[in-house]
């Protein structure tokens, strides 16, 4: 291929199955959202009988892996995220051209996936047996592995939900295939070839192509007996139904539609106001647990909005790649198209959208999927811009006036992965928060360095099954109890 405009070479990673580079006789053209006149590059359309094949190596590998010990397991995953550190600095401005979002974002979706690696490495000990012995009996309980393991990952930080899901099924002794996404695959595939190759062939394959076949393919088959999917929920629901055919075990984060709290005695100086914006538009609002929904006390209602309109109008919106530029464009025209008609209901409602930021310098607004942030000010919740996950750069703002109305509209959704709740009184906000009907909730913060990796993340409700993270408790999602013991209580 031609390097096209700005001297930009179009890259073309291959799949990896049984430890070799795999390609396709179709290939998918990935372009950048923030100039759709650039080819960052193409993939291979991946077939359902690729997904087989991956499989295949990855069941092939698997009695070889789970009797690898664990310590060795882990030192081997410790090696993988020392790969991805490696990689960043050629694959971040790659992210970056294909994905939208900005350097810093793009550096922190690779820091992510390195410390998702490491985290369990260490940790032998998580995986070992329980024995209860006495004069009349031996019980052994045991954390085996679970078998061949499938993992599905979206294209907003692609590279460490991968390995979140990398991480946690390897050291528990399974192999894995995983899916990259069809928007945003080109850096993940580079990355993950790169991990891949510190295991022994067929430990960890990679594909790529369209969800309906190949995706479906890796679910449906008979051999994969563990499935982690991040995703929305409608898919959520497809992949497990179709999970469910063979009983496989499935780990789903799925959306979310999340509540922020803001109390009549929160801090609302400028750090806490930077990092509500934070929360609510990094990556331009496409995180599942981001800022969706802010409830404010009526008595700091003003306060607030004043604020916050000042701090979001500093946003610089344009190529995630230049200086100085705060927040990217949306990822693809189907999400673009879905926030843009969200944006048109909520004015045709007549509410109170008010539009802030501003276009970097030379920025062509109408060359990529952009848009700038909006405020919509005390709507009402039945409005569809405050019952949805928005998934863009709308914050709908509303007013309350007590704690258990409060705690009773944020409850009031089919959603609940993540929460926050603000307040200069600690011991109040937790046990408001303990209320608050999601897996998450955070206290005077709302963005992923909010996140503390000890405690287990997942959904509850529609927002998904099972969790990340939590010490062993992550681990253990991708184990399976094995009880022997010689206990016999008859005659």
């Amino acid at each position: 291929m031609h390097p096209k405009k700005g001297g930009h070479v179009p890259i073309e990673p291959t799949m990896t199955i049984a430890g070799k580079p795999a390609t396709s006789d179709d290939w998918i053209e990935v372009r950048n959202p923030a100039d759709l006149s650039v080819v960052v590059g193409r993939y291979p359309n991946g077939s359902a009988a690729h997904a087989g094949s991956a499989v295949e190596a990855a069941a092939e590998a698997l009695s070889a892996w789970r009797d690898t010990p664990a310590a060795q397991r882990g030192a081997l995953l410790m090696k993988a995220a020392g790969a991805v550190n490696e990689r960043s600095t050629d694959l971040i401005p790659m992210l970056t051209a294909e994905n939208g979002k900005t350097l810093m974002e793009s550096f922190i979706d690779f820091q992510m996936g390195a410390m998702t690696l490491g985290y369990y490495a260490p940790h032998a000990e998580w995986l070992e047996d329980k024995v209860l012995d006495n004069e009349t009996r031996r019980l052994r309980v045991q954390k085996q592995p679970i078998g061949v393991c499938a993992a599905i990952v979206p294209w907003n930080f692609p590279v460490g939900l991968a390995c979140a899901k990398i991480g946690p099924a390897l050291m528990a002794g399974n192999t894995m295939v995983v899916k990259v996404p069809e928007f945003a695959p080109l850096a993940t595939l580079e990355c993950l070839a790169a991990v891949a190759a510190v295991f022994p062939p067929g430990v960890l394959n990679i594909v790529s192509g369209f969800g309906p076949e190949v995706g479906s393919a890796l679910v449906t088959d008979r051999r994969v007996r563990k499935v982690a999917f991040v995703g929305s929920t409608e898919t959520g629901k497809a992949v497990m139904a179709d999970a469910a055919s063979h009983l496989a075990s499935v780990t789903l984060e799925l959306g979310g539609n999340d509540a922020a709290l803001i109390l009549d005695d929160a801090e609302l100086d400028e750090q806490a106001i930077g990092r509500i914006v934070n929360g609510a538009f990094a990556d331009a609002g496409q995180i599942c647990f981001a800022i969706k929904r802010l409830y404010v006390h009526e008595t700091r209602y003003d306060e607030l909005v004043t604020k916050l309109r000042a701090a979001v109008d500093r946003i610089i919106v344009g190529d995630g790649s230049r200086p100085g530029v705060t927040m990217g464009p949306l990822n693809n025209e189907r999400q673009f198209k879905k926030v843009t008609a969200l944006l048109a209901e909520t004015k045709a409602a007549r509410l109170d959208v008010v539009q802030l930021g501003s276009y970097a310098e030379g920025t062509d607004a109408t060359g990529g999927y952009f848009m700038l942030p909006h405020l919509v000010l005390n709507p009402v919740d039945h409005a569809a811009v405050v019952a949805c996950e928005q998934m863009g750069p709308i914050l709908p703002v509303m007013k309350f006036a007590d704690i258990d109305e409060v705690v009773r509209r944020a409850n009031d959704s089919p959603y609940g992965l993540a929460s926050s709740v603000w307040s200069r009184d600690i011991d109040k906000a937790f046990a408001i928060g303990s209320r608050l009907e999601a897996g998450t909730t955070w206290v005077n913060s709302h963005n992923l360095a909010s996140s503390d990796v000890d405690g287990p993340f997942g959904g509850y409700k529609e927002s998904g099954i099972g969790q990340d993270f939590g010490r062993e408790t992550g681990l253990w999602q991708y184990t399976q109890y094995k009880t022997i013991s010689d206990s016999y209580h008859g005659v």
